[in-house]
């Protein structure tokens, strides 16, 4: 029903109002800091919160967001950070090989595998060797689990989730024919992806994942969700970060 996933999570980022949805984290892992000796790039940077964080401290951060009306909100503030409008899934205008660490926040969850290919090829090339990506990205939750059989019967991809402008709608979807209704109604506001960590290896796997955990966290709509964090780096061997 709904041709082109990616375009669809686009539009609604396009109409996002600066706070609408909290940042997480808030904070960023201390000893991961210390490994950084370039600059960072915050994919999906969103209201430049932890961003901001990060250049306060001393180090040099750009942050990019497909939504022109956030990085608007952001520039304003005129902070350290230097935000661009730009997508990583196709090639942005960083020199190759520039970034000593990229993160990934709630970003990858907006993004379907018609894009994997590309958002892979770029972020590999605008990581310099020896860099990092810090990510935190939904897994698959058992508290979903209804969820992912209702969008399947829409969406030609595992454990994708609708999320719908009234967050409490979400408990009122129990049928395909309700889902139906609410895609009709234009009730929709995105379709998310939750992972897999071997998805997430699939997609990155010019990358090394060095380390990773599984952490809980609540959602916007308040489901328990599987959240993975996890470390990959670029042409290096293993070492522990968590």
């Amino acid at each position: 029903m709904i041709q082109n996933l990616n375009q669809q999570n686009n539009n609604y980022w396009q109409n996002y109002k600066s706070g609408e949805i909290p940042t997480v984290p808030q904070n960023f892992p201390e000893e991961l800091l210390k490994k950084v000796n370039g600059p960072i790039l915050d994919v999906g940077v969103g209201d430049g919160i932890l961003a901001e964080q990060l250049a306060f401290k001393g180090f040099d951060v750009y942050g990019i967001d497909i939504a022109k009306n956030i990085i608007s909100e952001n520039l304003r503030r005129q902070s350290r950070v230097k935000y661009s409008i730009q997508d990583v899934t196709s090639k942005t205008t960083f020199l190759s090989n520039f970034f000593s660490l990229i993160i990934f926040r709630f970003t990858l969850t907006n993004i379907h595998k018609e894009s994997w290919k590309k958002l892979s090829h770029e972020v590999v090339r605008i990581l310099k060797p020896s860099g990092m990506v810090w990510m935190l990205e939904p897994l698959v939750s058992e508290s979903y689990k209804k969820r992912y059989g209702l969008a399947v019967n829409f969406v030609k991809d595992k454990n994708c989730v609708y999320v719908f402008k009234d967050k409490e709608l979400a408990n009122k979807i129990n049928s395909k024919n309700d889902l139906e209704k609410a895609i009709y109604e234009n009730q929709v506001s995105r379709i998310v992806k939750h992972y897999t960590v071997e998805e997430l290896k699939n997609i990155f796997n010019k990358l090394r994942l060095i380390d990773h955990r599984t952490i809980k966290v609540i959602s916007p709509s308040g489901y328990v969700l599987n959240t993975f964090e996890g470390i990959f780096l670029k042409n290096t061997s293993p070492r522990k970060m968590f």
